[in-house]
């Protein structure tokens, strides 16, 4: 594999994941913001309704994921910007 690939692999992918993981904390804050009360993270926990649960899911998933698309396509209009030229291709 050559070095502008490896360095592409690791921006794109060091972009997905930070993206993601200041989804999921956002998404945190808002839920707890709007239901006054912590994300159902523990499913084994006896006081944590279902509803609950599979929401906390749809919504953290949600997010994620596109925090993920979005971090990706930041990344390749970067590097599109600084070098002139689409990333590498798979």
């Amino acid at each position: 594999m050559n070095r502008e690939r490896t360095v592409w692999l690791a921006l794109g992918a060091g972009a997905a994941i930070g993206a993601g993981m200041l989804a999921r904390r956002g998404a945190g804050a808002a839920w707890r913001r709007a239901l006054d009360e912590e994300p159902p993270l523990n499913v084994e926990d006896r006081d944590v309704q279902w509803s609950h649960v599979l929401a906390w899911a749809a919504v953290s998933g949600f997010c994620v994921a596109f925090a993920r698309v979005v971090g990706r396509g930041v990344a390749s209009e970067t590097w599109r910007h600084a070098l002139g030229r689409n990333p590498p291709a798979k």
